[in-house]
């Protein structure tokens, strides 16, 4: 008895916090780069465009470490012009993946948008939104990210 209600309590947890595979919003995208240097590339982008950065009214949206998330390495890119959103991007790979000095992917994992006060999946936004997501996100961080790379980023459904 006492495992079945610890099983039903962590199922309840697992199904409350959405645990599981997050997907993807749009194509995985790869930098002909390290990680390190995609991380510096981050860095960068924050500090030259601040409007990027998550605002203090919006941070408690940021639940991805309580959902159990941390693993993914995830980056948040707010948006204040209409639609207001924030995009989570994480890293793609295992640790191989990762380490490799030549190559990393990224791919938006999870919008989150007031409208719906919520962070939305791929499998719940139509393909017209995934495609204004995508855009969006290409044209105001992706092209800055290459930039600073020095790099051409490919894509891979």
């Amino acid at each position: 008895m006492n495992f079945k209600i610890r099983l039903f309590g962590l199922l309840t947890i697992c199904i409350g916090l959405s645990c599981g595979t997050l997907g993807g919003i749009g194509p995985t995208l790869y930098f002909p780069t390290s990680k390190i240097k995609l991380e510096q590339a981050f860095s960068r982008l924050y500090v030259e465009h601040p409007e990027y950065n998550v605002p203090e009214n919006w941070k408690k949206y940021d639940t991805w470490s309580e959902r159990g998330y941390d693993f993914l390495e995830g980056r948040i890119f707010y948006f204040k012009t209409p639609p207001e959103e924030m995009y989570y991007v994480s890293f793609i790979g295992d640790s191989a993946d990762l380490a490799d000095p030549n190559q990393i992917g990224i791919a938006i994992r999870a919008i989150y948008t007031n409208e719906k006060s919520k962070w939305l999946l791929g499998d719940e936004l139509s393909n017209r939104e995934k495609d204004r997501i995508t855009n969006r996100f290409n044209k105001n961080i992706i092209s800055k990210l290459e930039g600073y790379t020095k790099s051409k980023a490919s894509e891979e459904f």
